[in-house]
């Protein structure tokens, strides 16, 4: 070929890899700013309630100063739904975000069982050894984690012990309180539509107070703004998660069985009342199936529209004006069965955990971030972003002693998160019976087993059209149970829920 030729073709080759380069890339990357050169990290959450903004590299705003420190700029992944699921399939396909923060446990143990992610101690110490995650990250946790994982693989999210607390100092006695009493899932009713039904304005307490309230609702045709107020609002998508569970401590769903024997919470005489309540609701008509695919947003919009009279699911994360809303703490069920609430006092029991992927190609600048972001310096410029309220790193006993006096909306929100924990007929037992530790392969089968086979199953459960029918649905979701092998995994877990320690 004559050198001529060659040249020409050298520089199509080169032209077309410039026209073809990537504007954007899914895994890290570094780029040159104004500044210098920045490492774009990918962080990953499957809570998809968290929109923070996108993340700013101006100087003025938190996350530039952020960049400004670290050197290092995020791109969020945060999928409306299924956020399991996708995460599930980035594993597959090899594209792994750089930090992932999961809350979903069985995900947990996946990536820390299948070696996707860095041993936190390992990565701190080859690529910043003089992090002060090193030495100051509370040892109380740490050691909760080691139980739980089988080493220290992650930061947990809403932080709070008593080892964090010496560092940080307690907080005032309101917030002390709040993080005592505070529980994120619960009920609330719309305090203008319960003074126009003439209501209590406490809410209705007991499960026939609660089913009157709805079928007035029903009865008298209320509407807002030509619209027709929704009785009920279940938590959307996110309802096995949130509804669910909230209905289970109403009805006294408790894994110890009279008789001694351990049972999910699902197959005890509470959770099937849970069930039954949300199956009546819906024949009655005061919830739809509608409710159980809507999106955050779509949540969003109807607990604000001012149309619907009671919320069951996660108060925390809704999006409302808590002002405008007041909790009755819980629905005392019909049959006597006292309400339970699962509470660490002590120590954070928070799921949420953020960890460094192992296909991270800068985990340097990784450690450097996760140890600026968890420093004063770093919580305190991410909140100027209005963040503060929650974020997987969330320090909670930072948090609570650097705030001032509450202001009304403060006020407002303690009296919705914390109701339930102060209604006398509440019963708390330890959620460190619930930290159930690494299992073997053989286990995490059976739990995805028996999670797969409810999912099979619920909606002909709930969607049943008379109640001989719910019975029918529901003995045969227990033994479908049966046969996915939850005995086996009932027996396993009962060893760790007697002896926590």
């Amino acid at each position: 070929m004559k050198k001529g030729k060659r040249r020409q073709i050298a520089v199509l080759i080169v032209l077309c890899l410039f026209l073809l380069r990537p504007e954007s890339v899914e895994s890290s990357k570094s780029v040159q700013t104004q500044t210098g050169e920045v490492t774009e990290l990918t962080w990953f959450c499957d809570f998809p309630l968290w929109e923070p903004e996108e993340w700013s590299g101006e100087a003025d705003s938190g996350t530039g100063a952020i960049t400004e420190a670290t050197g290092v700029k995020i791109e969020y992944q945060i999928p409306e739904e299924n956020g399991d699921s996708r995460l599930s399939l980035m594993l597959i396909n090899g594209k792994v975000p750089d930090i992932i923060s999961v809350e979903d446990s069985r995900m947990i143990h996946h990536l820390i069982a299948a070696g996707e992610v860095w041993n936190m101690q390992e990565l701190l110490e080859t690529f910043l050894p003089q992090s002060h995650l090193l030495t100051d990250y509370p040892q109380d946790i740490k050691n909760a984690l080691i139980s739980r994982d089988g080493g220290w693989f992650g930061l947990v999210g809403n932080l709070h012990s008593p080892d964090n607390q010496r560092l940080y100092g307690m907080p005032e006695n309101f917030y002390r309180q709040l993080q005592r009493s505070g529980n994120d899932i619960g009920i609330i009713w719309n305090r203008a539509l319960l003074k126009r039904l003439g209501l209590s304005v406490g809410g209705p307490r007991t499960e026939e107070e609660v089913l009157q309230a709805f079928r007035l609702v029903r009865e008298r045709e209320v509407t807002v703004n030509g619209i027709q107020v929704t009785p009920l609002l279940v938590d959307g998508a996110r309802y096995q998660d949130t509804t669910l569970e909230a209905l289970y401590d109403f009805f006294g769903a408790y894994w110890l069985e009279e008789d001694g024997s351990y049972k999910e919470r699902i197959r005890t005489e509470g959770g099937k009342h849970a069930l039954q309540f949300l199956n009546g609701a819906l024949r009655q008509g005061y919830i739809t199936p509608e409710q159980f695919m809507l999106k955050p947003y779509n949540m969003g919009r109807l607990l604000n529209s001012g149309q619907v009279l009671c919320f069951i699911g996660d108060i925390r994360h809704s999006g409302i004006d808590p002002e405008e809303w007041v909790s009755s703490g819980a629905i005392l069920s019909g049959d006597g069965s006292k309400p339970v609430l699962g509470r660490s006092e002590d120590i954070s029991r928070e799921t949420m955990t953020t960890f460094v992927s192992k296909n991270c190609e800068y985990p340097e600048a990784a450690a450097k971030w996760l140890d600026y972001m968890t420093s004063p310096e770093g919580m305190g410029i991410y909140s100027e972003d209005g963040v503060e309220i929650w974020w997987p790193l969330l320090n909670e006993d930072w948090y609570y002693a650097t705030r001032q006096e509450p202001d009304r909306e403060t006020q407002a929100w303690a009296q919705l998160l914390c109701a339930f924990a102060r209604l006398p007929e509440t019963v708390v037992y330890d959620r460190a019976r619930l930290d159930f530790p690494l299992a073997q392969e053989d286990i995490r089968e059976l739990e995805t087993a028996a999670a797969d086979c409810i999912s099979g199953h619920l909606n002909r459960v709930l969607m049943a059209e008379t109640p001989e029918t719910f019975e029918t649905e529901y003995d045969g979701l227990n033994q479908a149970l049966e046969e996915a092998g939850i005995k086996e995994l009932e027996a396993f877990r009962k060893i760790y829920f007697m002896n926590p320690n």
